[in-house]
């Protein structure tokens, strides 16, 4: 039964039942949650101290994101914590937005289920959820209240009608024909969720490009943050993971802002003074294009941001030479598998940066930059995605290609930042199938082993949806790595360690990768499963002019075994290897789209190589073997 319910909808369920009642009542409004997760109380849950260790379960998707990947320095009462727990509150009005769509049966069988496996002892999981189970709200719900423009009376005529719906999908149209108030139930239920357009007259993406635009500036302005001083977490600068929640805020729906500062400023270790400005009292949204008129743009799902004008004759990836039509194209975040009957892969080698990270099921799995793309016929093949890869890619602003995900991408993968094509369902259980028809499959392999796509597939699929193929402003970073003016040999560093192998078995079990220094050219050549990693367009094996190992926090997210890192942290270690040589390092990533920086044991940024750069992202406690 588990599998029928999943850990974001789980999530989500938590996210408004959980910690505190909600009324049973519809007439009388929801009673909002007013009470943000602390420390000591997931402690006293769970009997453990260390915040990576702690069970998702316990918390809404909003605090999850928080706990997961925030500075474990500013866990806690902080400035940060009050700008989650208001969001948590707009989290709670999709339960009249979008709510009637839960699979309580499903969740009221997974409990029992889980009941009978602890042998009838109930657990500090099952009473929780069972909390859930019991809210009155969620038991014998009626029905929606709709007519063809109002849904449990909120009128929706702003952002829907009906002819314009059944115009414009069919299969809705066939299910339901011509019934405005059916067509309505929809649009609130379903095609909100799905990113269907209600009118010709709003876009959704848009409103919430902007919204969240203003979000984000009242957060850095605020004294709260401005408490936390140089270096501290980047705030969530997004109004919503929902978006009904955007739509609820345009039409008006919400004015709870008293409420959520009031009991925001009572949690504990947070004292009032910290209390931010509250982004969902913003009223001056600008929906209008420059002639006036209110934004009639084609609604696409993510829309297309400002264009970043890249001016250096280097590339950001390798400090190569590059052209500037070259410098200012998007790199494309490429997944693919470290299995033995998938290789070799098509493209790998135009990879400049090559990440490689631990899954489920004891595989590694790999992720390539390419920043020049553009003509090739072939690229894969092609593999799932995980939700860490999406951290890993953000700070290269690249269009991410996978072949479907898990359930944990969910609220990331499709939010409103994040340009992706994928051969199947984006995270797996759900969401949707961007540019799928652009994929293909060949009969040189075995499925799952032949999904590919090609550039011209690329470009024609992210015109489709949309997506820019130019450099996007505030998102773009044009600054990565700090690049050595000469050869960096390591030899200032009195502790260099000899490195004319790098051994990464025991990080990466079953590809056994490994990296070997061939002092003639100066690079390291990637080995996988005891020979060469080659692109099987060029035949040639992989290699690197920088080779970076970057251990992270890391925990098992479930049953089925999948791994959950924390790709944002300023308190890890790794280590750097060039030039046959070895030093101790330490990172640091602060925000989705803020490149993670590398430092040595003295404080200063690591002086890289010009070239290409492998990054093995390796589970804290993982030994890395090296000569």
């Amino acid at each position: 039964m588990l599998k029928k319910v999943g850990a974001a909808f789980l999530a989500f369920v938590l996210t408004f039942a959980c910690f505190s009642p909600v009324s049973s009542v519809y007439a009388a409004g929801v009673k909002r949650n007013t009470h943000f997760t602390t420390t000591a109380e997931m402690q006293s849950k769970l009997g453990k101290s260390d915040p990576t260790a702690w069970s998702p379960v316990y918390l809404t998707e909003v605090e999850n994101t928080y706990w997961t990947f925030a500075d474990q320095n500013a866990l806690g009462g902080t400035g940060l914590s009050i700008e989650m727990a208001k969001n948590c509150y707009r989290n709670l009005e999709m339960l009249l937005d979008n709510g009637y769509t839960m699979d309580y049966q499903s969740l009221s069988a997974y409990c029992a289920e889980y009941l009978g496996k602890k042998n009838g002892t109930p657990d500090a999981f099952y009473n929780v959820l069972k909390s859930c189970l019991d809210n009155p709200y969620l038991i014998n719900r009626p029905a929606a209240s709709v007519t063809g423009t109002t849904y449990n009376g909120r009128d929706y005529s702003k952002v829907f009608d009906a002819a314009f719906y059944l115009a414009n999908n069919p299969d809705v149209a066939a299910s339901i024909g011509n019934n405005p108030p059916e067509l309505l139930r929809h649009f609130v239920e379903i095609g909100v969720a799905e990113g269907r357009a209600g009118n010709a007259a709003f876009n959704v993406a848009s409103y919430a490009n902007t919204l969240d635009a203003q979000v984000m500036n009242n957060m850095l302005s605020s004294a709260a943050y401005k408490t936390l001083g140089a270096g501290a977490v980047p705030p969530v600068g997004k109004y919503s993971y929902s978006w009904a929640n955007y739509y609820g805020q345009y039409l008006g729906h919400y004015s709870i802002s008293a409420a959520a500062d009031s009991a925001a400023a009572s949690t504990e270790g947070v004292q009032a003074s910290q209390t931010a400005a509250d982004p969902s009292q913003i009223t001056d949204i600008d929906t209008e294009g420059p002639d006036g008129a209110e934004d009639n743009s084609p609604a696409v799902p993510k829309s297309v941001m400002g264009t970043y004008t890249e001016t250096s004759g280097k590339s950001v990836y390798t400090n190569e030479p590059v052209s500037q039509a070259q410098a200012n194209t998007r790199p494309i975040a490429v997944m693919m598998p470290t299995d033995k009957a998938a290789q070799p892969s098509y493209g790998i080698g135009r990879a400049d940066i090559l990440y490689e990270i631990m899954e489920e099921g004891g595989i590694s799995r790999q992720m390539a930059i390419i920043p020049n793309w553009t003509g090739m016929s072939r690229i894969g093949n092609l593999r799932s995605c995980r939700l860490y890869y999406i951290y890993a890619a953000k700070e290269w602003d690249p269009i991410l290609i996978h072949f479907g995900g898990v359930a944990y991408m969910k609220g990331v993968i499709n939010g409103a930042d994040m340009n992706n094509l994928s051969g199947t369902y984006e995270y797996g259980v759900g969401g949707k199938a961007p540019g799928a028809g652009h994929f293909f499959r060949t009969s040189d392999r075995a499925a799952p082993h032949n999904a590919y796509i090609s550039a011209a597939g690329i470009q024609k699929a992210a015109l489709q949806q949309g997506y820019s193929l130019n450099l996007r402003a505030g998102l773009y970073n044009p600054s990565h790595f700090k690049f050595s003016v000469g050869t960096n040999d390591l030899s200032q560093y009195a502790d260099a360690v000899p490195a004319s192998e790098v051994d990464l078995s025991e990080v990466f079990p079953y590809s056994h990768s490994k990296l070997s220094y061939n002092p003639s050219d100066g690079k390291y050549y990637k080995s996988i499963h005891g020979g060469p990693q080659k692109d099987a367009i060029t035949g040639a094996q992989i290699s690197f002019a920088n080779v970076i190992v970057q251990n992270t926090k890391w925990q098992t997210m479930d049953k089925k075994g999948y791994l959950g890192f924390s790709m944002m942290d300023t308190t890890e270690d790794g280590y750097y290897f060039t030039k046959g040589k070895g030093i101790h390092i330490h990172w640091k990533k602060t925000g989705d789209y803020t490149p993670t920086r590398y430092y040595d044991d003295a404080g200063n940024e690591v002086e890289m190589n010009t070239g290409k750069t492998y990054i093995a992202i390796a589970q804290k406690g993982k030994n890395v073997k090296y000569h």
